[in-house]
């Protein structure tokens, strides 16, 4: 008497695969916005000065800054932004890392980061209605 067990189901409605290959635009991004976060951090510990102050702020702003990108922007998060909420949040906080970086003098480097993160993420996008959905044609 062997009793057999259920077939396992996916209960699952994403329609994004979960395992997959590591692409080269996915390792970039997540330098580009590993890089935003710490130049981000050391602006504002410029900007505000050194100090207690400064340390709380800076902390602030780099937990705000994760539970954002872990809410938002991960690509396994259940309130993951579309692409046009993405891009979109890019285009509105992006220009904000810039200045921010600009005012304590390295706004070539969140430049190039903020470049990386929109274009890294229009090509995970659009890899991923190719994989999913055939040819991606309008991603905007």
């Amino acid at each position: 008497m062997t009793d057999e067990l259920p077939a396992m189901t996916d209960f699952s409605d994403s329609a994004e695969p979960f395992g997959g290959e590591i692409r080269w635009f996915g390792v970039v991004l997540l330098v580009a916005y590993l890089a935003l976060l710490i130049l981000g951090a050391r602006s504002v510990w410029i900007l505000v000065g050194a100090g207690t102050v400064a340390g709380i702020i800076t902390g602030v702003f780099v937990v705000a800054y994760i539970l954002g990108w872990r809410m938002w922007l991960v690509r396994g998060s259940q309130r993951r932004l579309p692409f046009k909420g993405r891009l979109l949040l890019h285009l509105v906080v992006g220009p904000v890392m810039v200045v921010l970086s600009a005012l304590a003098g390295v706004w070539l480097p969140a430049l190039v980061a903020l470049s990386a993160v929109v274009m890294c993420d229009a090509l995970d996008e659009r890899d991923r209605r190719w994989s999913v959905d055939g040819p991606a044609q309008n991603l905007i």
